[in-house]
C-alpha cells in the first residue's frame, strides 16, 4: 500500500509544470528475487521463511565453525561450490528440505519473479515511511501545498486510509522555525510593553504605541503581493525589523503628546499640535527608509534574490504603518481620552466635557 500511495502521489506531482526531478526513498537501480509460495506448499510444512533461510544457507553460506588464528577467528561457511553459485539456473535443480528429511524441488513450492527491491527500510515514530522529494523551477511551493490539501489530499486519504502523512525538509523547518519565531515574537512583545508600560506609567499608552505592528504586517503582506512574491522565512526577519521601526515613530509622536499634556495643553491642542510638529520628521523617516531599500528591491542577481523577502517586507510594512502612526494613533489617542472622562463621569456624577468642546468654546482652559 505504500508504494502504491507514493506512486499516487508522485504522479500528481507530476502534472504540475514547475515541478521536476521527482524521486522517492523507496526507488531503488538494482532487482532481486523474490519468493512466493505456491498454495500447497504450507501443507507439507514450508514457510516464506523457510524457503527463504535455506536459499540463503545454499548461495551466501551457514556459518558452521570458527577456528582461532594468529590471535583471531576464522569463520568456516558451508556452501554451494562457487561454479553452482554463479548461475541462476542453479535454481532449477535446487531441493528444499522438509522436517522430517525429505527434499522437495523448490519450483514445486515457490514461484520466482524478478521484483524491484528496497535498499534500506525508513522508519519515523515505529512506522515505515517514504519520503519524496522535487525541484521547483520557481517559487510555488506554497501555491501547489495549497492545491494539494484543497484538491488531492482528501481523496488520496480516502484511498490509502492506513496512510499517514507529514512534511519534512525545508517545509519541516520552516513549521519547526514560525512555532519558535512566535514564541520569541511573543517574549519580545510582552517586554516590549512592558518597558513602554514603566516609561509611561500606563497600560493603555503601550497597547496605542504597538497598533501599528500588524498593520505593518498587512504593509509586508501587501508588497509581496505586489510584487509577486511567496512569503518566505526571511520575510519574518523583516517583520520583526519592521516592527521596531514603527514602534519608534508611535514613540515619538505619543512622546511628544504627553510633554504637552504635562505642560497643562488640552488633549486636542495636544493631539494637533503633536500631529503638525512631528508629521514631517515621521514622515521623512519612513520614507526615506522606503527609498533606501528601493535599489534592493529592483536588484536582479542571484545573490540579492534570497534578502529580497527581508527588504520588502521591511519597506512596505514601514510604508503603510507611517500612515496609522499619523492618523489612526491620534484618532485612537481621542478615543481613549472620550472613554477615561465617559468612565469619571459615571464614577463621579459630574458632566464631563468631550474631546475639543472647549477648544471651540473657549469655556475650559484646562481642556
Amino acid at each position: 500500500m505504500l508504494r502504491a500511495a507514493v506512486d499516487d502521489l508522485k504522479a500528481q506531482l507530476g502534472t504540475y509544470d514547475e515541478v521536476f526531478n521527482i524521486r522517492d526513498s523507496l526507488q531503488t537501480a538494482m532487482e532481486e528475487l523474490q519468493f512466493e509460495l505456491k498454495p500447497g506448499a504450507r501443507e507439507l510444512g514450508f514457510t516464506l521463511a523457510d524457503v527463504t533461510r535455506q536459499v540463503r544457507q545454499a548461495y551466501y553460506g551457514e556459518e558452521v565453525q570458527r577456528l582461532p588464528r594468529d590471535g583471531n577467528d576464522v569463520k568456516v561457511f558451508v556452501r554451494y561450490p562457487s561454479n553452482t553459485r554463479r548461475s541462476i539456473d542453479s535454481l532449477s535443480d535446487f531441493r528444499l528440505r522438509t522436517n522430517d528429511g525429505r527434499e522437495v524441488p523448490l519450483f514445486t513450492v515457490a514461484d520466482i519473479s524478478y521484483k524491484p527491491g528496497l535498499k534500506r527500510i525508513d522508519r519515523r515514530e515505529r512506522q515505515r515511511s517514504a519520503v519524496i522529494s522535487a525541484e521547483l523551477s520557481n517559487e510555488v511551493r506554497e501555491q501547489i501545498y495549497e492545491d494539494l490539501r484543497t484538491n488531492f489530499y482528501p481523496q488520496w486519504e480516502k484511498r490509502f486510509p492506513g496512510i499517514s502523512r507529514g512534511e519534512i525538509g525545508q517545509a519541516e523547518g520552516q513549521a519547526k522555525f514560525m512555532a519558535e519565531i512566535l514564541a520569541l515574537e511573543g517574549i519580545a512583545l510582552f517586554v516590549m510593553y512592558a518597558l513602554i508600560a514603566v516609561a509611561f506609567r500606563s497600560y493603555f499608552l503601550p497597547l496605542l504605541v504597538m497598533t501599528a505592528i500588524p498593520f505593518g504586517f498587512m504593509g509586508a503582506v501587501l508588497g509581496h503581493l505586489l510584487l509577486g512574491m511567496p512569503m518566505a522565512l526571511f520575510s519574518y526577519f523583516g517583520l520583526a525589523a519592521a516592527a521596531g521601526v514603527v514602534v519608534n515613530d508611535n514613540l515619538v509622536l505619543v512622546d511628544y503628546i504627553g510633554r504637552l499634556r504635562e505642560k497643562g495643553v488640552g488633549a486636542f491642542d495636544a493631539l494637533v499640535e503633536a500631529g503638525v510638529a512631528r508629521f514631517r520628521p515621521i514622515l521623512l523617516t519612513s520614507v526615506t527608509t522606503f527609498i533606501g531599500l528601493v535599489p534592493m528591491m529592483l536588484e536582479r542577481s542571484t545573490q540579492a534574490q534570497f534578502l529580497k523577502p527581508t527588504v520588502v517586507a521591511l519597506a512596505f510594512g514601514v510604508l503603510l504603518a507611517t500612515f496609522v502612526t499619523l492618523f489612526l494613533v491620534p484618532a485612537l489617542y481621542g478615543l481613549g481620552e472620550d472613554m477615561k472622562r465617559f468612565m469619571k463621569g459615571l464614577w463621579t456624577g459630574d458632566k464631563q466635557a468631550k474631546l475639543g468642546q472647549a477648544h471651540k468654546s473657549a469655556t475650559n482652559p484646562a481642556e
